[in-house]
């Protein structure tokens, strides 16, 4: 129908324009000519010009511009045959534009590693020392940087609390917990059997068991590697350990940033 009538527009300033008139109102009628003939050959294979365009960038993996373009095919062409076509390559276009957004994601992730190969950020790799207080060979990971918490019991409550992690590998994780910000970790005479609420950087949670037997609260090898897991994601950690008998004794502590663990685990492996 808009064919007809640009054709229609263009017979009859044809027609006009033969019949003599002023040379400006003839100039006029020329350009008005020219802009329908224009609009005529769009009409006729604009459809099969961005058709074209939408091929060539899809081809090309230029997804972007292949998305412009059907875009521009429905706006301007709904009546194109090709729009229900390319209606279900949109779909094909959203899962390569997703796969390759992650290809991206992960080769910058590479590229950060690789540049930071020796940065462990709070964390180091240290060793066991034997009874004559020489270093052996067994090394294990923890923390540089103070962790800070509180701890809260019957007879204090929010009193200050420092946090040293043992990582002596990813299924044998321990943290010695040191009230008052002392020298002293906590100890129990008897095994003492805890509740760890773990939150990570995505907010998730996950509730641990850990046991002190001596100086040092342990976690299985289960747990351990759910600890480790959420390390190795680095970001923002939070800790909430309650006793189990004696659920008044609490202690909370934060790791506001455990970035490049991974780097740290990788040394302690190599060790």
């Amino acid at each position: 129908m808009k064919i007809k009538s640009i054709i229609y527009g263009i017979v009859v300033l044809t027609i006009v324009s033969s019949c003599g008139v002023p040379q400006a109102d003839y100039d006029k009628l020329m350009a008005e000519n020219e802009r329908l003939k224009t609009e005529l050959d769009e009409c006729k294979f604009g459809a099969e010009k961005i058709v074209a365009e939408v091929e060539k960038a899809y081809a090309g993996k230029d997804y972007a511009l292949a998305r412009q373009n059907i875009e521009m095919l429905y706006e301007k062409h709904p009546e194109s045959p090709k729009n229900i076509e390319f209606k279900e390559l949109l779909k094909t276009i959203e899962r390569k534009e997703l796969v390759e957004k992650k290809r991206k994601e992960a080769e910058e992730k590479e590229q950060i590693r690789l540049a930071n190969l020796n940065n462990t950020g709070m964390w180091s790799v240290r060793y066991y020392v034997d009874d004559f207080g020489e270093p052996t060979k067994q090394g294990y990971i923890t923390n540089t940087i103070l962790i800070r918490g509180t701890f809260s019991n019957t007879a204090t409550q929010d009193s200050e609390l420092d946090v040293k992690f043992l990582i002596t590998n990813s299924s044998n994780i321990s943290i010695r917990l040191y009230e008052y910000a002392g020298n002293n970790p906590v100890k129990a005479y008897s095994s003492t059997a805890y509740t760890a609420l773990v939150q990570d950087k995505d907010g998730n949670r996950m509730e641990l068991i850990a046991v002190n037997y001596s100086e040092r609260l342990s976690f299985g090898k289960t747990d351990s590697r759910k600890i480790h897991n959420v390390l190795m994601k680095g970001s923002a950690l939070k800790f909430r350990i309650t006793e189990i008998d004696t659920p008044t004794t609490q202690y909370q502590f934060s790791i506001q940033n455990a970035d490049w663990y991974e780097n740290a685990y990788r040394k302690l492996k190599e060790s």
